[in-house]
């Protein structure tokens, strides 16, 4: 059997090497003698796990072990039941192994949360946050970088899971019928002292490991293209640092879409770089997660050309990982992938309301599974039905969340969030709503009286002036698609998007409405000329680097 299946290390020193033996030997011992002990290979998991972790040059292994022995452990062991306990783990692992112990907690908390439907006890939410806290506090309070080097999908997950708690929570304490008679006294202890979950302390944790990576001022010097490690100090030249520093831009993105501010949302991203050189590539959940709320963003401030460009991007990538993703979840390993299925299918129904209230042409590959999917729905959307838009943006939208409610006794107000960004949206779409209808219309003429238009769309002559204003609705959203791109999907660069407009644009003169045809053909030769001066500028920096060769030793 492989190292890995036996997780058995080898340091190359045999000193330590036979330590672990019998170290492992008497851990088989005592998991024979009750049910109720740790099986031995679990044991013999953690062992191996705690050391990797010691080791800045294992990150391969530790990934492994966290990505694929985990999981499987669990399927083979601990389908009923949960992991150890932190102090039988500390008695496996030997003392001195706070970093290991709290991340080992952090896996045993998210597994207790996946595990319960209606959500863990209201003790279990209050040491999860300590956890997170003790976490936290040794990465940021540190007096020189740690010495620890987790694999790219770890830190993610860290920083994704207690933004997950953290909403959680929220909701949790706003739902009386998820809590039992003896939460009502600890919850109101929580709430009075706010010392977990509180909203302030989770952006301040969020906020500390951006300045303490420096990760923004190192983005700007990547986009200005300038060494990075110009503007950073130790803590930000640190891998460890920088990571998670990055994956909380995205973490602090999701907070503030939860809490419905969307423009400190995108304001929070706008500098990292949306292509391939991204370090958010490297986890397919991490990547799903930043597209489907940056263009959630786009679409609750109507800025519906973009939303859709980053829908489609990423609904292209998750088409692309679909083999994958039925691969993982046949082998019930990653439960990441069930969750890229899910946002899935809500980018679908955002993408329906985008083309609804602003068509434009998309690749044929999504367009087609749209059309399957919510063809009929984007049709009554299409005709007016108000009720239609309501149903796809409640499937599509995240759960919005209130940090300061709390429900001791009576009804559940977890909803009312979603149900106040929902009104905000339909009160939106009630103005445009006849903009598709309108559209059909003008796609029909090429010169068209403002009177004629009206009488053909029912409009009373009382409402005239009011109509007049819708048709002014629509020809903004017809100029918002002629802005700069300011935001691309994966692996795009803004130049190399081709422009997507609708096919029609108007002026209004006088009481005539003058329609003009907008299709035109790609400009190929400003395409080309533009990739030529990038070539100029890269041969350009290659030639002030030095390559002279290096003695011989």
């Amino acid at each position: 059997m492989s190292r890995r299946a036996d997780y058995e290390p080898h340091t190359g020193d045999p000193e330590q090497d036979l330590a672990y033996d019998r170290e492992q030997r008497a851990r088989a011992r005592t998991s024979s003698d009750g049910s109720d002990e740790v099986p031995g290979e679990v044991a013999g998991y953690l062992a191996f796990f705690a050391n990797a972790i010691e080791n800045e040059d294992n990150v391969d292994e530790v990934r492994h072990l966290y990505e694929s022995a985990f999981p499987d452990l669990t399927e083979r062991f601990f389908r009923e039941r949960m992991w150890p306990d932190e102090h039988q783990v500390e008695a496996i692992v030997g003392p001195g192994r706070r970093i290991f112990i709290i991340l080992y907690k952090e896996l045993y908390y998210r597994q207790l949360y996946a595990r319960n439907q209606r959500g863990p006890s209201l003790t279990h939410r209050y040491e999860s946050f300590m956890n997170y806290q003790d976490l936290f506090s040794e990465v940021l309070n540190a007096k020189e970088p740690l010495k620890l080097a987790l694999p790219n999908i770890w830190l993610w997950d860290i920083v994704d899971e207690f933004v997950y708690q953290f909403q959680a929570f929220c909701l949790f304490k706003a739902n009386p019928s998820k809590r039992i008679l003896d939460d009502i006294d600890e919850l109101m202890n929580i709430e009075e002292n706010q010392n977990a979950w509180n909203i302030y302390p989770v952006l301040n944790i969020l906020y500390s490991l951006l300045g303490k990576s420096q990760i923004n001022e190192q983005l700007a010097a990547t986009k200005a293209k300038q060494n990075p490690d110009d503007v950073a100090d130790e803590f930000g030249q640190s891998k460890l640092y920088f990571k998670l520093g990055y994956f909380s831009l995205i973490g602090l993105l999701r907070t503030h879409v939860l809490l419905a501010d969307y423009h400190q949302a995108l304001k929070t991203v706008e500098g990292l770089e949306m292509g391939p050189k991204g370090l958010y590539n490297s986890v397919p959940s991490c990547l799903v997660t930043l597209h489907y709320f940056v263009g959630f963003s786009h679409l609750m401030m109507r800025n519906y050309g973009e939303a859709t460009k980053i829908f489609v991007n990423c609904l292209l990538y998750i088409q692309r990982m679909k083999s994958v993703q039925l691969q993982n979840q046949q082998a019930k390993k990653n439960f990441q992938y069930d969750v890229i299925g899910k946002t899935n299918d809500q980018l679908y129904q955002l993408l329906a309301i985008c083309l609804t209230l602003q068509p434009q042409r998309i690749d044929e590959a999504v367009a087609s599974q749209l059309w399957e999917r919510v063809g009929d729905r984007m049709s009554r959307m299409a005709n007016g039905d108000i009720d239609e838009f309501r149903s796809c943006f409640q499937m599509g939208c995240p759960k919005f969340l209130s940090p300061t409610t709390v429900v001791y006794e009576g009804g559940n107000l977890s909803k009312e969030p979603l149900i106040r960004q929902c009104q905000a949206f339909l009160e939106g779409i009630e103005s445009q709503i006849a903009l598709p209808i309108l559209r059909g219309y003008l796609k029909l003429y090429t010169t068209l009286p403002t009177h004629k238009l009206a009488s053909f769309m029912d409009v009373k002559e009382a409402d005239y002036d009011s109509f007049l204003g819708k048709l002014l609705t629509f020809k903004m959203i017809v100029n918002e698609l002629g802005k700069d791109v300011s935001t691309v999907g994966v692996g795009a660069d803004a130049s190399d998007v081709e422009e997507t407009t609708t096919d029609i644009d108007f002026y209004v003169d006088k009481d005539m409405i003058v329609i003009a045809d907008t299709k035109v053909s790609r400009r190929v030769g400003e395409h080309f000329i533009k990739h030529i001066h990038k070539l100029y500028e890269v041969q350009s920096i290659l030639s002030k680097l030095d390559v002279s060769p290096k003695p011989a030793a």
